[in-house]
């Protein structure tokens, strides 16, 4: 289980210099200063190793339930999952960024969640970790930052990718947090080029002799930061069809969404060894009886991301029971922390992994899959179960492997 690094061994962080510096490094803004702790966590070699072989054992499943799922007689979904069927798989490579959401507890990682569209690789959490070790610089001794956007890139160019189109919202410049974001990825992605293609300007794409372009420059890909929730899908679905007959690579692949499924049971059908890594779940009225309300995660199924789940829920659902799941509630580790914000106690805290892949659908392989980052969420009451409940971001650094002794 992460461990906070204790400040006999990092030193004692300078709240001024630590928010100068969190600014600078666009973590956030001079007048939007958001709450991080001075705390930092800490994953050990070996933590690191364990999470990097689940993310293997999770994403190989994933992606082979992916190729199942395309094909309607194999699996028959709600209305929006059948529209997404229908959308064109040209590319025989399905690439891109994933995010696994783990509880640690005593027996382990637990896997909350899994995205796979649209929420891969978020440059600034990292900025809080980069900042901290800018005032500390002692812990970069025995420990190191994992970048998303570092991997991201090598894949980048082991794909031969040069110019990205990140398809944006037309008002990302009017919410601080994801404008940072794409400012961020477009600067840590170089030499990659990231054309930041708000909606408004889609009109600019042409496709020509099997190959993408907007406005004269080619592009070797695309990546989704639009169209990336059921409603923008389904109002966008022409749109994802031109994009995904264009020619161009699309990472994070909008089909996707096909295994982006509240009830995680539908990775044992690829791996029944995963049940380790998983959470109990069952069928809504299915759940053991001495289990009550409380004791309980209530999830309607297809919902996308954090949505959709209750933790804890005062009564279970009577109607369209169907369209429920229930996990048992998983109670996160607790740790003393302190925070800019002038926050000071006891929090709950979860562990997401970020994860860069790649699966070749027609041998059904999957060739490449890296754990590339962290990022930790804190709150301050109760506990996490699947979404962080209010609070804020803890800098997450990874031990650094040992050295073996020359032979």
């Amino acid at each position: 289980m992460p461990r906070p690094i204790p400040e006999a061994e990092r030193g004692s962080l300078a709240r001024d210099d630590f928010r100068r510096t969190l600014v600078r490094r666009r973590f956030c803004t001079a007048d939007d200063v958001r709450d991080v702790s001075l705390v930092p966590l800490a994953v050990s070699a070996a933590e690191h190793a364990e999470y990097q072989q689940a993310a293997v054992r999770i994403v190989a499943a994933a992606m082979a339930a992916f190729a199942d799922r395309r094909d309607p007689a194999r699996f028959a979904g709600d209305t929006f999952q059948r529209l997404v069927q229908s959308l064109p798989v040209t590319q025989p490579l399905i690439a891109g960024n994933a995010r696994l959401d783990f509880l640690p507890t005593a027996e382990g990682p637990k896997l909350l969640e899994l995205n796979f569209v649209g929420v891969g690789t978020t440059a600034r959490p990292h900025q809080a970790t980069a900042a901290l070790l800018d005032c500390l610089p002692q812990l970069q001794q025995w420990h190191q930052l994992l970048r998303p956007t570092a991997a991201f890139g090598r894949q980048l160019a082991r794909l031969g990718c040069r110019r990205l189109a990140l398809l944006t919202k037309d008002n990302d410049r009017e919410y601080v947090t994801p404008w940072l974001d794409r400012l961020l990825i477009q600067e840590q992605l170089r030499p990659v080029d990231v054309l930041i293609v708000p909606r408004r300007e889609w009109d600019g794409f042409r496709t020509l002799d099997g190959r993408l372009g907007f406005r004269g420059l080619p592009i070797d890909a695309i990546y989704p930061r639009e169209l990336t929730w059921r409603s923008s899908i389904e109002e966008g679905i022409d749109c994802c069809r031109f994009f995904l007959e264009s020619g161009s690579l699309c990472l994070d692949h909008w089909g996707l969404i096909l295994v982006e499924d509240k009830d995680l049971r539908f990775l044992l059908g690829q791996d029944p060894t995963l049940t380790d890594l998983l959470p109990r779940s069952w069928n809504l009225g299915e759940q053991p009886a001495d289990l009550d309300c409380g004791d309980l995660v209530l999830k309607r199924r297809h919902d996308h991301g954090g949505e959709g789940v209750i933790v804890g829920p005062e009564r279970l659902p009577e109607a369209d029971r169907d369209d429920w799941l229930v996990q048992e509630r998983l109670r996160g580790p607790r740790l003393p922390i302190e925070t800019l914000g002038g926050f000071s106690g006891t929090v709950t805290h979860d562990l997401a992994t970020h994860v860069t892949y790649e699966y070749d659908l027609e041998r059904g392989e999957l060739t490449h899959c890296v754990v590339s980052g962290y990022l930790a969420r804190y709150a301050p009451a109760g506990d996490i179960v699947n979404l962080s409940q209010g609070g804020g971001v803890i800098p997450l650094l990874v031990e650094r492997p040992t050295p073996e002794p020359p032979r």
